[in-house]
């Protein structure tokens, strides 16, 4: 039986209260940045952060500026500011350690119990509903900072350290204690569980924790229990039909936690403008289907979305990207928490008072144009204009985006990518081979599918795959004319013709191997005969050339120029965005999938 999709009366309009009773460096500003550890580096967790304090000033003082940061991070104007922002709901993330005390050898400090309870009190005063997050548990759920203590790359995690039944006891504390609090209207069993943990298991905490709170008071009329669903290896769509086929539906308001992030991952660092419009459009499809709460979500950005969005400057970007987000998050059965109230200021795509303030969530949303997945998306097009004439041709200024968003440079004999820029240094053009130029002397050519070609960067010389390039190593240069090395046949997605934007794939003459970008690695190689995502190389022409981005059709509201300059993420990517084998024949699976329903 498949699980009932509940909804709430009144779905949630929220945001989170990150860095108050679990410490992250942005949402807990200015405290990491107050108190560098010993090698003048910001911690990267509250682990690290108490562990740090207690090595300079013991235990004492470590525990005063901790209670000082509690006493000041979240007052009740802060509750009241949100209700006159129009939110109506808050997510509080704490970690297992405010609710009990920490385990022995942990550098926590709990428990805190009176600032939950504060929380509840002031949410009640302005009639604000809270959902109460236990966002680290004890053993951690993960290896990640947002359960308290990151350690991750030299990982010593095991999922069978997340003690289950200790975190069956903190929910029930909490059950009990705020089960009379009519604000109380969700409890989350967890934040974001590593994909490490067997579904069985996972489902089978799940199914308990409900069962747990549903004794201890909070009945499914007035409390939803909110069970996180966070880059499964079998997908969303899989895991909750585990979880149906093991209940049996017998489990009423739960819903699952998704986290809609747009820029982390080499898949979202990748995606143009367009699509992550179109990524934002797919999640309104599958909100539509399952009981669901965006638990998390922010305006951030991946980095080639600031070289496909034409000459709109980047505070229309992040308010239509804020204005769709918002409207697919209607369709969602218990409504949405922004990420964060507070926040770095520096980083204001995740600062909600500064996106308030400054009108990025108050855009109406725009009328995407319909697309079959035919050909190329018409959005493409209208946020990603071509020059008048659209066609490359042979000796056209171009620039070479990989799957993850960077562009090819050339710098001496090395050949990389490291940054989402469009400089000198990523400036190419394509010539044709010897023999064709010789057929085609004194006309402008266009590319096409399957011409033999080689590609010149800025310096003059010349991409070179070397012989020994099956093997990883990277792509070179050369000064060479007639080199076999340099020449490429080009293969084209969905045309004869190249024009701006157009997919290419560069296939070694002299290797029988096709160009291809690393996602954990830095250069460019050309490893495998395949002609896969992380091979497709999307051919662009200048920006000085491009025509102006109308949204005209979209929108009555004429476009703004844009500041141009570099943008990146907030983190940057540490798994595959595609799944393809590495060199080592390992497989690296997708980290996010929202296309068919991850986030």
């Amino acid at each position: 039986m498949a699980q009932v999709r509940d909804k709430l009366a009144e779905p949630w309009k929220g945001v989170n209260l990150g860095g108050w009773l679990l410490l992250e460096p942005g949402p807990s500003y200015p405290l990491f940045t107050q108190h560098p550890l010993r090698d003048k580096s910001e911690a990267r967790c509250e682990w690290d952060i108490m562990k740090g304090l207690i090595a300079k000033m013991g235990k004492t003082g470590a525990a005063e500026v901790l209670r000082s940061h509690r006493e000041t991070h979240m007052t009740k104007a802060d509750f009241q500011r949100m209700r006159s922002c129009g939110l109506n709901a808050v997510r509080l993330p704490f970690g297992y350690w405010v609710v009990t005390e920490p385990r022995p050898k942990e550098p926590y400090v709990g428990p805190a119990l009176e600032y939950i309870d504060r929380a509840v009190s002031w949410a009640e005063e302005f009639d604000l509903q809270i959902v109460l997050d236990l966002h680290g548990c004890p053993g951690g759920e993960s290896p990640e900072a947002p359960c308290g203590r990151r350690q991750r790359p030299e990982s010593r995690w095991n999922w069978k350290q997340w003690d289950f039944q200790a975190s069956l006891k903190v929910l029930q504390i909490l059950a009990r204690r705020y089960a009379q609090h009519s604000c109380v209207t969700g409890i989350a069993v967890c934040n974001e569980p590593s994909g490490e943990v067997p579904a069985k298991a996972l489902i089978s905490y799940y199914s308990k924790a409900v069962d747990v709170i549903r004794k201890a008071g909070m009945d499914a009329q007035r409390v939803a229990v909110v069970l996180p669903v966070f880059q499964r290896p079998e997908g969303e769509e899989d895991f909750i039909k585990k979880w149906s086929k093991s209940t049996k539906g017998r489990h009423r308001n739960v819903c699952f936690d998704v986290h809609c992030y747009h820029c982390f991952e080499n898949q979202f660092h990748g995606k143009t403008f367009a699509e992550q419009l179109r990524a934002v459009e797919a999640n309104t499809e599958m909100f539509k289907q399952h009981p669901m709460v965006a638990g998390e979500w922010s305006l951030g950005l991946g980095q080639a979305t600031w070289c496909t969005c034409g000459d709109l400057d980047e505070d229309t970007v992040l308010s239509i990207f804020g204005a769709q987000q918002q409207e697919a998050f209607k369709s969602a059965s218990h409504g949405s928490f922004f990420w964060n109230w507070k926040e770095d200021p520096e980083n204001k795509e995740w600062h909600f008072q500064h996106s308030c303030d400054s009108g990025l969530l108050s855009r109406p949303p725009l009328s995407l144009p319909p697309w079959d997945r035919q050909g190329e998306d018409p959005l493409e097009e209208l946020l990603h204009p071509s020059p008048e004439d659209p066609v490359v041709y042979y000796g056209d200024t171009v620039y070479l985006r990989v799957f993850h968003g960077r562009y090819i440079e050339v710098q001496g004999k090395t050949v990389d990518c490291n940054w989402p820029d469009k400089g000198i240094w990523q400036a190419f053009s394509f010539c044709a081979s010897d023999g064709d130029a010789a057929k085609e002397k004194g006309s402008r050519r266009p590319v096409r599918h399957r011409d033999m070609l080689r590609i010149r960067a800025h310096s003059g010389s010349f991409l070179a795959v070397p012989s020994n390039a099956a093997t990883g190593a990277s792509v070179t240069t050369t000064r060479s004319k007639s080199c076999a090395e340099a020449e490429f046949e080009v293969f084209l997605q969905h045309t004869s013709v190249l024009k701006h934007r157009g997919l290419a794939y560069f296939f070694s003459r002299a290797t029988a191997t096709t160009l291809d970008a690393d996602e954990d690695e830095s250069g460019i190689r050309a490893r495998w005969a395949d002609f896969g995502d992380w091979q497709a190389i999307a051919v662009e022409r200048p920006p000085e050339m491009q025509r102006h981005v109308a949204l005209g059709s979209l929108t009555k509201e004429p476009p703004r120029q844009r500041q141009r300059g570099r943008r990146g993420s907030k983190d940057s990517p540490v798994k595959a965005a595609v799944e393809r084998p590495s060199p080592g024949g390992a497989v690296k699976r997708k980290a996010l999938e929202l296309e068919s329903g991850s986030a």
